[in-house]
């Protein structure tokens, strides 16, 4: 698909919101909730979709399905309490009230690694507010899309009210950002695509969100419990194989620990098996192309060439195509490309500092700040890096943070808005001041 058929999405979108914004908000809610019983009821299909498309295990599948689904879930309640307000008048014979109504048409721009969950976290609350959506999914992996489209319609949300464009991504995007009948764009992915889109964006004054690239940072201090330490990096930095987001791309290690750490976190990271995401114990599959296992080759190479040293793997995996060593590189510093460049890849880069005050530096040392990791025993410590880190997401002994009940958002050049949790209606909704005069007349 192109231009045109962009085109004729929006406008089966911009005719289909007359009618779906008049809906009332439980009758919206009912359809979401049905929507999110076939996506649960279909759990099984989508997961083997998605791991057939992307390559993540079964089992990653398999929690995305329910996460992205949760989405709808949590949305379809939140849809019945879009609350106004009534303000006290400056006059006596006025009423001032405050409206919350849906923007409009939404374009949405989504990425591969969650095809599901980045879907249903856009469309929920924009459905739930009255809004219609036009989502260009990644060309990597558009048929989970066309199959939670298809059960959409099941659930009986009405034909135009979400449509799904793939194809040559840039006349998508161009024809998005042209129409004036677009609304608001939502997009998730890279920076350098993010600030296009924004750019773009200004021609016709469109509400944007933005969720981009991260550089997460995992501080582990020397008080932390090295078992839990160990086990919430493995989780933040190789779950879908280094390819999330909020995916730990430099942990930052204390020297006191720095040692026993990286023996410890080797051995954990050397356990973790590689292969076809239908194989059983797999929990590292492959990354999404080519090109991704050519930027982790870089990387790696880079730091090699600048004195770091590989403590595990660091080359493409025995079984061939696009599938990498799990990798743990020790003794990195700020010159590498691994602390600079979001690595999207299975590699863990160690770095070494002294001080709370230099590891707080060093983290917030970056355009970035989708998500940061803490692994402390000190309460006080915990409190203090949490709010010196300028970051959207913080996790204090916890390696995996997202849930839908939380708002996901970074700052910085890592985005705009929040999304998931009450917070996450808020970009689909426009505020409408009324004031009523002369109420006193009879």
């Amino acid at each position: 698909m192109g231009g045109k058929e962009t085109n004729d999405a929006i406008s089966s979108a911009h005719d289909a919101f007359q009618s779906w914004s008049k809906l009332t908000a439980t009758e919206r809610s009912k359809r979401l909730r049905n929507w999110y019983d076939l996506l649960i009821t279909h759990k099984e299909e989508l997961a083997q979709l998605i791991t057939l498309e992307q390559g993540k295990p079964l089992a990653e599948a398999m929690a995305e399905v329910v996460y992205g689904a949760g989405f709808i879930e949590f949305f379809a309640e939140e849809a019945k309490r879009v609350y106004g307000d009534i303000i006290p008048a400056h006059l006596g014979d006025r009423r001032l009230l405050v409206l919350k109504q849906p923007v409009g048409v939404v374009g949405a721009v989504t990425p591969w690694n969650f095809p599901l969950a980045m879907i249903t976290r856009k469309v929920g609350p924009a459905l739930a507010c009255g809004c219609t959506v036009v989502v260009k999914p990644s060309e990597l992996t558009p048929l989970t899309a066309l199959a939670a489209a298809e059960l959409a319609l099941q659930a009986g949300i009405s034909p135009g009210v979400l449509n799904m464009v793939m194809g040559k991504a840039a006349d998508i995007g161009d024809a998005l950002l042209a129409s004036s009948e677009v609304r608001k764009i939502t997009f998730t992915g890279s920076t350098a695509v993010g600030k296009k889109l924004m750019a773009g964006a200004a021609g016709t004054v469109k509400r944007v969100s933005l969720e981009l690239g991260g550089n997460a940072p995992c501080i582990v201090f020397d008080d932390a419990d090295l078992d839990v330490a160990v086990k919430g990096s493995l989780d933040a930095k190789f779950r879908n194989s280094g390819q999330t987001c909020v995916c730990a791309n430099r942990l930052l290690v204390q020297e006191g620990i720095y040692d026993k750490f990286a023996a410890a976190f080797s051995k954990a990271v050397q356990n973790l098996q590689v292969g076809d995401g239908f194989g059983e114990g797999v929990s590292q599959g492959p990354l999404i192309n080519e090109a991704a296992v050519q930027k982790v080759e870089s990387c790696v190479q880079d730091a090699i060439s600048k004195g770091a040293k590989v403590l595990l793997g660091g080359k493409r995996h025995s079984l061939g195509m696009t599938f990498y060593e799990p990798t743990v590189i020790g003794d990195v510093n700020q010159e590498m490309s691994l602390s600079r460049e979001e690595i999207f890849g299975p590699v863990a880069p160690l770095l070494r500092f002294k001080t709370e005050a230099e590891a707080i530096r060093l983290a917030n040392n970056t355009n970035a700040g989708l998500a940061a990791y803490i692994f402390t025993n000190n309460i006080q410590r915990s409190w203090r890096v949490a709010e010196a880190l300028e970051y959207g997401l913080v996790g204090v002994n916890e390696g995996l943070i997202s849930t839908v009940v939380a708002p996901f958002g970074g700052v910085k050049q890592s985005g705009l808005g929040r999304e998931g949790s009450k917070y996450g209606m808020d970009d689909y909704l426009e505020v409408k001041y009324v004031c009523l005069g002369d109420m006193n007349r009879e």
